[in-house]
């Protein structure tokens, strides 16, 4: 494993420092689309590099019989810009554009394609019937005088391959399939060139060739080489990522006022990622691990905490308001993108945007989507533990009504590891329920998932575009381990998620826009835990004999209803400022707690009933949360090289206030104010660089105010709530730089960052006591400081390699400097992955996922003396990718942890569990995908 793991990094290693060089001619990173619907406007967006000479970006489009015609590409913001075809001109069998630039001087230069090799969309339909069928004849490359009269469209052959420059990613490959006869049909669009149309960009190195104006089929020509495969396929083959999370605005990330990463469909495929927690494991910075529950956590810089990490689904908070726990780790094949800011994010999103936010983004686009996929795990006996998951989602629109649907099965059997020790070792081998060389158990990992989602848009003219949408999940499994430290393989966890939301959006002009949001969410779990093994003993006499063990139940419901208002203005041409207010209503529905045993651990004679001297929650003033938000946000780019980010949001959130002994005895508002300052500076065409501050907030949750679960010797480990809990608070400081540097049609990709996050009032669980787990605001802080960096070359669509790192330090400030260091997570991470292609329709991926050694911290005497150390992994993916069969289908093979390292995770008593959490093996999966 280590000479494999050796291998892949030297490798990325050498793909990263092999081109040096730096890019001259400006250019558009930009990704043409397929496929257009008819009559619907097409839009365009592209991101400019190494653009310092271009003042103006134009997009000239004609569609079957039309001449070119212009139309400006607006600048978004940074460096990423956008145009819209109008509808009237996409019509079948398609449509043909190119971009250019206009420089200072008034000269015309290519940025993508060109007038004689367009990009082409097809638009389904039938053709109409003034369509001529005839190629358009090829421009000279020598700009004609303005007198000229421009050549009309003669019946010639193609005309030979331009050279591509490194933006036309999207130029036939020699190995595409054959055209079709609608390929022939877009092809055979027709038109008289404008008297300005842009020609080739001539060298002085390369002789001008004869041009074809004069009408004559035979007219000389210069001969042009033909292009090898290698040669098509080294062209740059992605445009720049988008990210929409920092500012709500889609923007480059190396632009955005943020450290972000964006995951498109393709880059969650070459992954190899099944999961939304697979993605996660690859962003520098953060690290997912299990609990012994089997919930996934997710670790952002060092620090690890449910209710500190937002998760959004499609702009609706999956953060529960009880806990702050997350459903989230959701399939990938439903998904359009993944995003995630590192940092804090409560500037826009309010309370819980703390560590981080990740943004979860179903794909709703049109047309018929479907996969199937089907594996496993090695089980006992040499037999598979089988899982497999089937997908299916579809989009349609009809004039101006626009209707989605997607549905996600997930049915899996699971990895099962021996866990060798529990804490019931020493009364299950006394009472005979197990020998002394038997296994207290092993893991279980049973799922089954259902993720149903609909919605509908429709375009009401000048009234705007209204939208509604609806989702269901449900989750039913089993936990890995159990409750606490004992083996309960009898444990069974439910989760019901039920999102719906109405939206607005209308525009005033070209300048203002509206919108409005109206969101329902209701969350509701049932976690049944299984605390003894069966036909266990608790003392003498048959009421203290549980035949079915000791087992305990937790069922919580809640709530939230969401209003929000916002508006982005047009100030001028570089500035855009947006305002919003939100209000958010957050309710307990129910809470309800039971257990078949007593307090002195007795059998109930009624089974599962709720124990003595347990208090209602969702009675008190604590159920029910109101937070207000409003907040402001300017982008204003000062210069073409800069751009600023001033935004600050206002909270005020309803908390319970307590009196002298600590009872709840009403609510009150607490207000806070969290701003966020970001420059961007691009210094260079290649290089930009940030300077960023924010502040995050983020209230405790109910349970961490309220539940107090009475304990006894057999339920050990509950935290204990805490109703004079403060909101925690946040302040970071961040430096980022990236660069990108090509060489001829290569492009290599460098961002790095440094960052000090200082926490103030974090909310904090300690073990003191060895059962109950108090919690409390740590006054001094915790300090966190680390630079993360990242690497991508990429030499074509089909071969490329990145890779990223990341160092953190967390200290907790309340501590003596020898014990300050929280080690519970990885402090350093390492990841990287090489794509390259097999022939001509197979893709080879690797992708190697690198932790260092965790240990326990030492915040308190029973964590000096719980000591444990997780060795350092490398987990290593490996898998197989069709390019497109048949234009419909694709074909994966994967392999996860490819050589079976045994991964381990933490537990909360390393004493009684000293072989800690085992994690999953070696898997292998086969998936078929279909799109139409």
């Amino acid at each position: 494993m280590k000479t494999a793991h050796a291998r892949a990094t030297l490798l990325s290693l050498v793909l990263v420092m092999a081109v040096p060089g730096r890019a001259e001619e400006p250019g558009l990173l930009h990704s043409p689309p397929e496929r257009a619907e008819p009559r619907a406007a097409l839009q365009l967006d592209g991101t400019l590099v190494e653009g310092r000479r271009v003042l103006e970006l134009y997009v000239r489009y004609r569609g079957p019989g039309e001449p070119y015609a212009r139309r400006p590409m607006e600048r978004e913001y940074g460096d990423l810009y956008r145009a819209v075809i109008p509808a009237e001109h996409v019509v079948p069998p398609g449509i043909e554009y190119y971009v250019e630039g206009l420089t200072a001087d008034g000269q015309r230069v290519p940025l993508f394609q060109s007038a004689s090799r367009p990009a082409r969309v097809l638009v389904g339909g039938e053709t109409p019937a003034s369509a001529s069928i005839v190629r358009p004849t090829p421009p000279s490359e020598r700009r004609p005088p303005p007198s000229r009269t421009p050549p009309r469209a003669a019946p010639l052959e193609p005309p030979p391959p331009p050279e591509r420059s490194r933006a036309q990613a999207s130029a036939p490959r020699k190995d595409s399939p054959p055209a079709t006869p609608q390929d022939d049909s877009m092809a055979a669009l027709t038109a008289d060139l404008p008297a300005d149309a842009p020609m080739e960009a001539s060298s002085s190195a390369r002789p001008p060739r004869t041009s074809a104006a004069a009408g004559s089929a035979s007219a000389p020509r210069e001969p042009v080489t033909p292009r090898s495969e290698l040669e098509e396929d080294l062209a740059l083959y992605s445009a720049e990522d988008t990210l929409a999370l920092a500012t709500r605005h889609e923007a480059a990330v190396r632009t955005v006022p943020a450290i972000g990463a964006s995951f498109s469909q393709q880059q969650l495929r070459s992954l190899g990622a099944r999961t939304v927690a697979d993605v996660l494991d690859v962003v520098p910075g953060l690290s997912v691990s299990r609990d012994v529950q089997g919930f996934h956590r997710t670790a952002i810089r060092g620090l690890r905490n449910d209710a500190e990490v937002l998760f959004l689904l499609n702009g609706h908070r999956l953060n529960s308001f009880f806990d702050g726990k997350a459903l989230m780790n959701l399939p990938v094949e439903n998904l359009e993108r993944v995003e995630v800011i590192r940092g804090p994010g409560s500037a826009l999103y309010g309370a819980g945007a703390f560590l981080g936010v990740v943004n979860i983004v179903t794909d709703t686009s049109d047309g018929v989507r479907t996969a199937v996929s089907v594996g496993g795990y090695p089980g006992q006996d040499d037999r598979l533990a089988v899982t497999g998951n089937g997908h299916l989602s579809a989009g349609h629109t009809a004039g101006n009504l626009r209707v989605f649907a997607d549905i996600d099965v997930w049915s899996q059997a699971g990895d099962s590891t021996v866990i060798e020790n529990d804490g019931l070792d020493d009364e299950s081998r006394s009472q005979g329920l197990r020998d002394v060389t038997d296994p207290a158990g092993r893991t279980r990992d049973e799922r089954f998932l259902f993720n149903a989602g609909a919605g509908a848009t429709y375009a009401m003219g000048d009234a705007g575009r209204l939208g509604a949408s609806a989702r269901f999940l449900t989750e039913r499994r089993s936990a890995l381990v159990g409750l606490f430290d004992t083996v309960g393989e009898d444990s069974k966890l439910g989760w019901n998620v039920f999102l719906a939301d109405l939206t607005w959006e209308r525009s005033f002009g070209p300048d203002v826009t509206l919108r409005a949001r109206a969101g329902y969410d209701q969350q509701s779990t049932d976690r049944f835990f299984q605390i003894t093994p069966h036909d266990f003993s608790a003392g003498t006499g048959t009421n203290r004999l549980f035949e079915e063990g000791m087992q305990e139940q937790t069922r919580v419901s809640v709530r939230s209803l969401t209003g929000s208002v916002d508006a982005d203005v047009a100030l001028g041409a570089y500035n855009r400022l947006s305002l919003g207010a939100v209000v958010e209503q957050q309710s307990l529905g129910e809470y309800d707690y039971v257990t078949n045993y007593t307090l002195d651990a007795q059998v109930r004679p009624d089974g599962l009933t709720r124990p003595e001297g347990l208090v209602d929650l969702t009675s008190g003033a604590a159920s029910r949360r109101l937070n207000v938000g409003l907040f402001a946000q300017d982008q204003w780019t000062v210069v073409n090289a800069l751009t600023l980010t001033f935004g600050v949001r206002m909270d005020a959130t309803q908390l319970p206030t307590v009196d002298a002994s600590g009872a709840i005895n009403g609510t009150r508002f607490v207000p806070t104010l969290n701003p966020r300052v970001g420059l961007v500076f691009a210094a260079t065409d290649a290089l930009v660089l940030k300077a960023l501050y924010g502040r995050a907030f983020r209230a405790p949750t109910l349970q961490e105010l309220v539940e107090r679960i009475p304990d006894t010797e057999y339920n050990q480990g509950r935290f204990e709530g805490n109703p004079r809990l403060q909101p925690a608070t946040v302040d970071t400081f961040e430096l980022g730089a990236d660069l990108i540097q090509s060489a001829g049609d290569a492009r290599v990709r460098l961002r790095a960052n440094a960052y000090v996050a200082l926490f103030g009032s974090p909310i904090v669980p300690v073990d003191t006591s060895g059962n109950i787990v108090p919690l409390r605001n740590r006054e001094l802080g915790v300090r966190v400081y680390g630079v993360e960096g990242e690497a991508r070359l990429e030499a074509s669509k089909r071969a490329y390699a990145w890779l990223n790192a990341s160092i953190s330090r967390a200290e907790d400030l309340e501590l003596p400097a020898q014990s300050r260091l929280l080690t519970d997570t990885p402090q350093a991470r390492f990841n990287a992955g090489v794509t390259m292609p097999i022939g001509a329709y197979v893709n080879f991926d690797v992708v190697v996922r690198t932790g260092a050694e965790r240990r326990n911290n030492s915040r308190s005497v029973l964590e000096l003396i719980r000591r444990y150390k997780i060795p350092s992994y490398s987990l290593i993916t490996a898998q197989l990718r069709t390019e497109p069969i048949l234009e419909h289908f694709e074909v994966v093979l994967v392999a996860h942890n490819l050589f079976d390292n045994d991964l381990r995770d933490d537990v909360p008593r390393p004493d009684r569990v000293p072989g800690l959490l085992p994690r999953e093996g070696m898997s292998g999966f086969l998936t078929v995908r279909a799109h139409y």
